[in-house]
């Protein structure tokens, strides 16, 4: 069953991510509609984060007491509430505030599928399992750019958060259904009934491992936030492409970077498996690929309107931020393995805040440019690139996960 159980996470991971990303196809019509500069435009990115914080820590963290699929279940049928109220949206205020509530109800999933995964895969299968589960946002963008846009062409926005919200839905009813016939799978979210203690955390969390493979993760996470939401913008106003050849050329990103984090989330298994090494199986896929994605950033505005030009270093770009998420959380639950969910939340929070301050740092850039947007988005890029490429080569000198004396039992793995 870990199969289903992966195709049902890659379905969430699909839906969750257009539900995030769907402010940015609606952009114009938003900004438009309710009178909105850049900096205002920025607070509305950065507002998904507010509660999405606070709640994925302690969802993943509570997913290890009382279970992965309810967590999971939960944010399935939070995501469709809220999207059903999109017609209440009538300004800037309840703008931000459907996008924090939103963000508060999806903040368990991303390590509450991480710690699914950790309980049903073992170590050496782990990179693709993850990669699968990942890939769920790449084709969630690949799918989701064209027909978003097109929806949003044809009906309006706050019919098309609505439909998604009904996507949502379906796929909870489909997994519940599931879950129902096959009681075996409640091995897959049992309890761990004894609490953190101080002393089981604090060594970790001030090992050079963990801060900086959550720095990695975090810096990836600036990328991430950029692509979904000032991407559109950055294409259709200073690249000037039409907004369905923008939803195309992010589609076709989306199709190679699931094909680029397969590629080195399977070589970086096959390294685990011949070497038991984290170090260079993992470390060294996520430090290499980071610095390939940061010097793939910073040539952006090298080649000027040229599409192709933009496509490839957009494509290395984001096929790095992903592969940094694969190889990160595998690090994270490394260093602790029996308090996946805890680790994936740590890793989480660190991503959230990188996520809550990116928008609005990239607002900022792009607002101080005034009337000349290239060169505002250019200053965001080259601000990316040159964290993405300091904290990769800080990332390969220090961490040695192997190195770190594991604080639990022996890893253990639901059949």
């Amino acid at each position: 069953m870990r199969w289903i159980s992966l195709l049902l996470l890659f379905f969430a991971s699909l839906i969750t991510y257009a539900d995030k990303v769907v402010i940015g196809f609606a952009a114009g019509p938003l900004m438009s509609e309710f009178s909105l500069n850049a900096s205002q435009w920025g607070m509305v990115g950065s507002s998904f984060f507010i509660f999405f914080i606070v709640t994925s820590l302690i969802g993943g963290t509570w997913s290890d007491r009382f279970g992965t699929t309810q967590m999971i279940f939960l944010v399935l049928i939070g995501v469709s509430l809220i999207q059903f109220g999109a017609f209440a949206i009538t300004g800037l205020t309840m703008l931000i505030l459907y996008r924090v509530l939103l963000g508060a109800v999806e903040g368990p999933m991303v390590p509450a599928g991480l710690n699914h995964i950790s309980k049903i895969f073992p170590a050496e299968r782990r990179g693709f399992a993850v990669s699968v589960y990942i890939a769920g946002s790449s084709v969630g963008g690949i799918i989701s750019a064209p027909i978003l846009v097109s929806l949003i062409e044809k009906y309006g926005w706050r019919w098309t958060f609505v439909l998604l919200g009904f996507v949502s839905l379906v796929l909870f009813s489909v997994w519940a259904m599931l879950n129902r016939k096959d009681k075996s799978r409640q091995a897959v979210a049992e309890p761990v009934t004894r609490k953190l203690k101080w002393s089981d955390i604090a060594p970790v969390l001030r090992h050079p491992a963990c801060f900086l493979t959550i720095s990695l993760s975090a810096s990836a996470s600036w990328v991430v936030t950029w692509q979904a939401l000032w991407a559109p913008i950055y294409l259709t106003k200073v690249i000037n492409l039409e907004p369905m050849k923008m939803a195309y050329t992010i589609m076709g990103t989306g199709i190679v970077t699931i094909v680029l984090v397969f590629l080195i989330s399977s070589l970086s298994d096959r390294i685990y498996k011949k070497t038991q090494s984290y170090r260079k199986a993992r470390v060294w896929s996520a430090g290499i690929s980071t610095i390939i994605g940061g010097l793939a950033l910073a040539a952006i505005p090298l080649g000027g309107d040229s599409i192709v030009w933009i496509f490839t270093t957009l494509s290395l770009a984001k096929g790095a931020t992903y592969t940094n998420v694969s190889m990160a959380v595998q690090i994270m639950i490394k260093l602790m393995p029996q308090r996946a969910g805890f680790m994936s939340s740590i890793l989480s929070l660190g991503n959230n805040i990188g996520q809550l301050v990116a928008p609005i740092a990239s607002g900022i850039f792009v607002q101080a440019a005034g009337t000349d947007l290239a060169l505002g988005f250019h200053q965001s890029i080259y601000a990316m690139a040159g964290l993405f490429l300091v904290v990769a080569v800080l990332f390969l000198l220090f961490v040695k996960p192997d190195q770190v004396k594991e604080t639990n039992s022996t890893e253990t793995v639901a059949m």
